[in-house]
């Protein structure tokens, strides 16, 4: 080779300043070709467009696309440096409002959007701009942001792939589920400029309203939605459309399990992006939406199931990016017959023809799909949401072949013991229930031993829905756990909540005992779960609890954890009120203490629940010792008023008057509802114990089925009050055996009102023409008196209300005398 064509190696820095000059030289030709670019846009238009006649922004075919841009993503132009500036100072303000008034911001956003007309798109597409724009949003008037998403219409399919531009559509379709819900209701405003073009009657362009504006977006993304479901820009946006077509509130702040947004971009909004956003805690999880948006839903649903190959869709199962969008189709079918049948037919193509196919005995090809399935880090999670969506039938067809007789192995598995807690939990009959605890519950020390707690708590928690098992349950957590003595079960709790077995508790050091650290969350809410138990199954973890010392317990309500213990065990309503007493009783005199904790202060709410009228005073009057610290204090103040302590101070006879007033109706509801329920599940001519929750109370003996006639004659003669029609319910017994057993409580409680009459009646004239009348029974005093002490309060109630009214008369007559004397 000639010497000149050689390429001699460069050493030290004479090769550095090599590479600095390419790299100079590489920059220059960037920005040259960022000033041709520059120059061609000035000679053209100041925006960079050109308007087509349907008002749409084109792309200027003199634009070149700067080095290094993704070919793959959308390139509108470039911006003007003065524009980026102007943006610069937009997000200072926003960040940082002056505004006086509501009608400042509003004049101050209006002449935004005057400044960046027909720039939309361009700054959609811009790092910094784009960011602007969404915090823009957020404080747009019904009227602008419908005018910005007309601005938008036939590039969504362009959007929703960009970088930038994809997390502005998310914002503008989040936004618009609110104003959708408004037009819905009929409280839209309508611009000024709609309103005054309607006025002169001028022949310009209609601007469509925000329920058309989705319409055509989706019909304009319904070729291409297949394809937008795998994309990881245009993924999250599909879900949030989702969303609003199936009428449910976009929740971003509570996204645990990153449906909407992802990780990245979630982090990034709660720390710079998530200003002037209105959420309420009290907003209901559903919206009100037209009907057009459920029928918008199963037109994309059916797109994506039958326009799609049964290969392409099972790739989509496994996929990371377009799994969570099958999940939400599958979640958000509604439970009509329509809904139903759309659901079935996406799993039928997702589990390989499992609903269409009648045909007994094994499919390999399907069982080695479902085995992939259950054991797939992507696939497993919409296993679980099929377990949860499909039919009773479908259901008991997958657990008996695929899960029968092999649930023990899977609970080991790291990935399809997951799968396993699904179905534990959505077990749909009590049969099949009862066939998972026995074949799993012998395992639970290895499920304990191994870290599979999950499975434990899922069984549990079926449990408690389907009202089966119970015994077994926890005589398997006793055995898991090595608790089997009365000695043992002492320390049933403490073990439990640190998910250690006895003997490990047993040789731990008192450092280790005594440290709240040592608490599991799952060993928590298998605690919190077993409360929900019958009294005859959860008296197990009172007796442990109660076994405690109280300054070891104590200690549990500062803690996020042993709160929640100590919190289930005072709110449930299967705890005896004597044992709840005496939980009270040992926090005397620390409630101030309790109030002014973070975690303390719900179990303090939760004490003010359960305490009687005595224990409430006692309470009051600590808080009232500690009146100036509970009120410096940010949990303590609220404590004050919940607990009404500004009442209790200047009028205690008030206070307490009201406060045995709540107690007592509170108990009578409850009462009647439990009677009733009590009463209707008896046979005919079986005997009702007494009630024993009345009798803790202290009204005696309780509520007898046994009832008067004379109590019957005063209904005959009176017409019947709310308090009359409670006490028929409770005395005549004997009618009860006619209500249907489909109904509940309160259905029960109105239809004995409506047969009061005739069947007192047709009972009294049996009685006249039968010699072998009923013998008369004693009627229920204690709770007579209860209902009468209710009815003497609203009598003393509206006594009073008179004499106010008579006070105010008096005044007036005296105020008129003043008058006229001194006219």
């Amino acid at each position: 080779m000639p010497r000149e064509k050689r390429q001699g190696r460069t050493r030290g820095k004479k090769g550095k300043k090599d590479k600095e000059q390419e790299e100079v030289n590489d920059t220059g030709f960037e920005n040259a070709d960022y000033n041709n670019a520059m120059e061609v846009d000035a000679q053209q238009d100041s925006t960079g467009f050109q308007q087509d006649p349907n008002g749409f922004q084109q792309d200027s075919h003199n634009f070149e696309r700067p080095r290094g841009y993704d070919p793959s993503q959308a390139f509108y132009g470039f911006l003007d440096a003065d524009v980026q500036q102007y943006f610069k100072n937009v997000e200072q303000t926003l960040d940082d409002p002056p505004f006086e008034t509501g009608q400042d911001q509003q004049l101050f956003v209006a002449n935004i959007y005057s400044e960046v007309e027909n720039k939309e798109l361009i700054l959609a597409t811009d790092h910094s701009c784009s960011m602007v724009l969404e915090k823009l949003l957020k404080i747009s008037s019904d009227f602008e942001l419908r005018v910005f998403m007309d601005r938008l219409t036939g590039r969504y399919a362009e959007l929703f792939t960009h970088r930038f531009a994809s997390h502005v559509c998310q914002t503008l379709l989040t936004l618009s589920a609110d104003i959708v819900e408004r037009e819905a209701r009929g409280e839209s405003i309508p611009g000024p400029n709609e309103e005054a073009q309607k006025g002169k009657g001028e022949e310009v362009g209609v601007l469509l309203s925000m329920e058309q504006l989705v319409l055509s977006l989706c019909k304009e993304l319904k070729p291409q939605v297949c394809t937008l479901i795998s994309d990881q820009f245009a993924s999250h946006v599909i879900r949030v459309l989702l969303y609003l077509l199936a009428g449910k509130r976009i929740d971003e702040e509570n996204d645990v399990k990153g449906q909407l947004r992802s990780k990245k971009s979630q982090k990034y909004r709660n720390t710079n992006n998530n200003k002037d956003v209105k959420a309420s805690t009290k907003a209901s999880p559903t919206r009100v939406v037209p009907a057009s948006f459920k029928a918008m839903l199963e037109e994309l649903t059916k797109t994506l199931t039958s326009g799609l190959s049964e290969t392409v869709v099972r790739t989509l199962a496994v996929h990371r990016v377009a799994n969570p969008v099958l999940q939400l189709l599958l979640e958000l079918q509604n439970d009509a017959e329509d809904g139903q049948k759309v659901n079935d037919m996406l799993v039928d193509r997702i589990l390989w023809g499992i609903v269409s196919d009648e045909t007994p005995g094994p499919n390999s090809d399907r069982d080695a799909w479902f085995e992939t399935l259950l054991r797939d880090q992507v696939g497993s999670h919409l296993l679980e949401v099929v377990l949860k969506t499909i039919s009773p039938s479908l259901y008991n067809k997958i657990f008996v072949t695929y899960f029968r007789n092999r649930l023990v192995k899977l609970c080991h598995h790291p990935v399809a013991n997951f799968v396993v807690q699904q179905l534990f939990v959505n077990a749909r009959t009590s049969v099949q229930l009862e066939l998972m605890v026995e074949e799993t519950v012998s395992g639970f020390a290895d499920y304990l031993k191994f870290g599979k707690v999950g499975v434990i708590r899922s069984l549990v928690d079926a449990c408690v829905r389907l009202k089966a098992c119970e015994k077994q349950v926890v005589a398997g957590l006793c055995d898991a756990f090595g608790t089997h003595s009365p000695t043992e079960r002492k320390d049933f709790i403490n073990c439990v909540i640190r998910m250690w077995p006895y003997q490990q508790w047993i040789y731990a050091s008192d450092e280790e005992k005594t440290s709240l650290k040592k608490f599991h969350l799952q060993g928590s809410l298998i605690i919190q779960t077993l409360m929900k138990l019958p009294e005859e199954h959860n008296n197990i973890v009172v007796s442990s609890f109660l076994a405690q010392p109280q300054d070891v317990t104590y200690r549990w309500i500062f803690d996020p954890t042993g709160s929640r213990v100590y919190e289930s065990i005072l709110g449930s309503p299967n705890t005896n009120l004597k044992i709840k007493k005496k939980i009270l009783r040992n926090l005397e005199d620390k409630y101030h203490e309790i109030s002014m904790d973070k975690f303390g202060s719900h179990i303090m709410d939760q004490c003010w629940k359960v305490a009687d009228i005595d224990m409430k005073a006692k309470i009051a009057q600590d808080l009232v010792n500690h009146e100036y610290d509970l009120s410096k204090n940010f949990f303590g103040k609220y404590i004050l008023r919940n607990c009404n302590i500004d009442h209790f101070k200047r009028k205690r006879e008030e206070w307490e008057e009201k406060e045995k007033g709540i107690e007592r109706k509170k108990e009578m509801f409850k009462d009647i509802i439990g009677d009733a329920a009590l009463i209707s599940s008896q046979p005919a001519g079986a005997n009702i114990p007494a009630n024993p929750n009345l009798q803790d109370l202290g009204f005696g003996d309780g509520v007898s089925q046994e009832t008067s006639t004379a109590s019957k004659d005063k209904k005959k003669k009176k017409k019947k009050s709310v308090n009359d029609h409670s006490k028929s319910l409770l005395l005549d017994g004997e009618t009860q055996n006619e209500v249907e057993a489909g109904m509940d409580d309160i259905d029960k409680v109105f239809k004995k009102k409506k047969k009061g009459a005739s069947s007192s009646s047709k009972k009294h004239d049996d009685e006249a023409t039968e010699n072998h009348a009923p013998e008369k029974k004693d009627t229920p005093k204690d709770l007579l008196n209860v209902l009468d002490a209710i009815d003497a309060t609203n009598k003393s109630k509206s006594k009073k209300k008179k004499r106010s009214k008579d006070k105010d008369g008096d005044e007036e007559k005296k105020k008129k005398k003043k008058r006229k004397f001194e006219a």
